[in-house]
C-alpha cells in the first residue's frame, strides 16, 4: 500500500543537508503586506537581513492556504497513494493542523489521511518527519509510528534564548503568565514549547551569557549516564552560535554538537537573534545517526 509522508514547512526540513522526499506545506510571510512562501522565495539569511533592519510590524505569519492542501492531496491522489502521514507544526501555535484536518476529512473515501500533531516545530518536528519515513520503509502501520512519535516528542528538550519577545507576542505565539513582560528592558528572555505544544517565557535574565549559562545548566542532569542526542538551534547568528557552542564544551561532556538552523517561519514569529540547546534523551530518533 504506497504511502507518502508530509510534514508543515515549520520543520526546517528545507533547509537539512539530509535526502528525503517528504513533501512539505508551506507557511506563509507576508513583509511589508508582500506574500513570501517560506522557504521557497524567502530563506533565512534574507529575512534576517530584513528584520534586522525594518520595525517589527512589517512581518508576520500565517498558515498555508488551503487550497494548497487541497491541491497536494490531489496530486497524491492522482500519483497513487492510498495513505499519507502528515506531520504538523504544533496545534498550539499555528492554526495549519486544523486546516488540514480537514481537507483530510474530506479525502476520507479516496485516501487514509493520518495528521499527526508534532506538538513542536523546526528540527524536533524534522526528526518525527524524518522518523515516520524510516518507519514506513520498514512496514510500520501509521498508529504504530505515531506512538513511535510520541515517544520521541516526550522525550524532547528545548530551551532557546531571544533577544526580545516582541516578534513572538505580535504573532500571538507565547503563552505566559501575567506580569512576566513587565519590566522587558534589557532582558533576554528564555522559552521553552510545553508538553501541550505552547510556547512559554519561563526566565527573565539580564544577559546573553548569563542566558547562556542557565540554558546549560538546565540540562546537565539530562546528559548525565543517559543516551541522549544534543544539537544547538540557531537562528543565523555565527558569533552567537560560536560562542555557546564553545560554552556547551567547556561546561558539559558533549564533544561534538551539530548547529542546526531554525525554519524561515519560524525566524520570522521569534525574531532575528536567537540559540538554543535542545536534547532528545533516552528515545533517539533515527536521523540523529545524520549528525552523530
Amino acid at each position: 500500500m504506497p504511502r507518502k509522508i508530509v510534514s508543515t514547512s515549520t520543520s526546517s526540513l528545507y533547509n537539512l543537508d539530509v535526502n528525503h522526499d517528504i513533501d512539505l506545506i508551506r507557511l506563509r510571510l507576508y513583509i511589508n503586506n508582500v506574500e513570501f512562501i517560506d522557504g521557497i522565495n524567502i530563506n533565512n539569511q534574507r529575512l534576517q537581513h530584513l528584520m534586522t533592519n525594518m520595525d517589527s510590524s512589517a512581518v508576520f505569519t500565517s498558515p498555508a492556504p488551503e487550497e494548497d492542501v487541497i491541491n497536494l492531496f490531489t496530486k497524491l491522489y492522482q500519483q497513487g497513494y492510498d495513505e499519507v502521514f502528515v506531520t504538523t507544526c504544533s496545534s498550539a501555535l499555528s492554526e495549519s493542523h486544523k486546516i488540514i484536518k480537514r481537507v483530510a476529512d474530506t479525502f476520507k473515501d479516496r485516501m487514509y489521511i493520518y495528521v499527526y500533531d508534532c506538538k513542536e516545530l523546526n528540527i524536533c518536528e524534522a526528526m518525527l518527519a524524518l522518523e515516520a519515513k524510516h518507519m514506513t520503509e520498514n512496514g510500520y502501520s501509521m498508529p504504530e509510528i505515531a506512538q513511535r512519535l510520541d515517544k520521541l516528542r516526550q522525550n524532547h528538550k528545548m530551551l532557546l534564548t531571544v533577544n526580545s519577545l516582541v516578534h513572538l507576542i505580535k504573532n500571538k505565539k507565547l503563552s505566559a503568565t501575567a506580569g512576566f513582560f513587565a519590566n522587558l528592558l534589557n532582558i533576554k528572555p528564555v522559552i521553552q514549547v510545553t508538553d501541550e505544544g505552547k510556547i512559554i517565557a519561563v526566565k527573565k535574565i539580564r544577559s546573553v551569557d548569563k542566558a547562556l549559562n542557565y540554558i546549560i545548566d538546565e540540562f546537565k542532569s539530562d546528559i548525565q549516564n543517559t543516551n541522549y542526542f544534543a544539537y544547538v538551534l540557531s537562528t543565523g547568528h555565527s558569533k552567537l552560535d560560536e560562542k555557546f557552542v564553545s560554552l556547551i564544551k567547556q561546561r558539559t561532556p558533549i564533544n561534538n554538537i551539530s548547529v542546526l538552523p531554525v525554519s524561515t517561519i519560524s525566524l520570522a514569529n521569534q525574531g532575528p537573534a536567537g540559540v538554543g540547546l535542545c536534547l532528545f534523551s533516552e528515545e533517539l530518533p533515527y536521523a540523529a545517526k545524520y549528525y552523530e
